[in-house]
């Protein structure tokens, strides 16, 4: 896809969910060598303990979701939305089990299988693959994660229940995501939530309050929802969201018109802010959900 066509997709709703794997395929490919400056393997969001770091915080994050689906060695763990297998690999060396991440960007897929190797390395797999269309059977995995990605999906109902179709009776399904606040008129979402999606390539996100229902019509037993905030400090996130902006504006710098584009550079430099604002205002949430299979 050409950075033009990807400019005219992403600008309205209709064109991101109807185009939604090449519009994220695109984004992903473009943000994620400077994504990889200030968030390295991981790219996501955390809740921070007073005095942590970055990393320290996204670990705390990927262990905290890892105890709560009662993930131990051996168990055959799915990751929907991999990025570049950060996460998996934290949570392979935490609990022994073996993961396979699955993502929609090819060039992700292909970044994180070259990064990772060793030992854990051998208990990683990763696969090009839509959260909507699964490739796997009936009840393949022990327990699964995401972590800031179905998001994406145009349809979160289905992916929800594709999840519900991989994952065996009585396991785990967590994770953690961006919502909308419960409620918001048009005219707010218009207003707060529109500008961060089309920053971040998203279609749309749906309301906090719809999460539980969501998951129960599946087919699991949610154990818990809560927000980031319920668990840590959401601010230093705004912080390393700036200077990730800054830095898309400075590889953006003199680039030619084969690279990204200055009207690209833009959207990038906004979505920070967008996605600050937002979330201050409580128009967007970061929550997170306990759920398990009903057998």
């Amino acid at each position: 896809m050409q950075n033009t066509e990807y400019l005219e997709l992403v600008e309205t709703a209709g064109g991101r969910e109807n185009h939604y794997a090449r519009v994220v395929d695109r984004y992903y490919e473009l943000v994620t060598p400077m994504c990889r400056d200030v968030w390295s393997d991981s790219f996501h969001l955390a809740w921070f303990a007073e005095g942590q770091r970055l990393h320290e915080a996204q670990r705390t994050m990927q262990r905290w979701l890892a105890d709560r689906g009662g993930f131990t060695a051996g168990d055959e763990l799915l990751d929907v939305g991999c990025g570049i297998g950060g996460p998996a690999a934290n949570v392979a060396e935490y609990t022994g089990a073996t993961v396979t991440g699955v993502n929609i960007c090819g060039h992700q897929v292909r970044v994180a299988r070259s990064l990772h190797t060793g030992d854990v390395g051998r208990r990683l797999t990763f696969v090009e693959a839509d959260a909507m269309h699964l490739p796997y059977g009936p009840a393949e995995f022990d327990g699964v994660y995401s972590i800031e990605a179905l998001c994406y999906t145009p349809d979160k109902s289905r992916a929800y229940a594709e999840v519900a179709r991989v994952v065996k009776p009585g396991g785990a399904f967590v994770g953690a995501d961006w919502f909308c606040a419960d409620d918001l008129s048009e005219a707010d979402y218009a207003r707060w939530v529109e500008p961060m999606c089309r920053a971040f390539a998203i279609p749309r996100v749906i309301p906090f309050g719809a999460v539980r229902e969501h998951l129960e019509t599946a087919g699991f037993e949610v154990e818990s929802v809560s927000r980031y905030d319920d668990h840590g400090d959401v601010a230093p996130n705004w912080r390393l969201c700036d200077d990730n902006a800054a830095s898309a504006a400075g590889a953006g710098a003199g680039a030619g018109s084969d690279s990204r584009p200055e009207s690209f550079e833009s959207l990038l430099e906004a979505s920070a802010p967008a996605l600050r604002d937002a979330c201050t205002a409580g128009k967007v949430i970061m929550g997170c959900w306990v759920a398990r299979r009903r057998g």
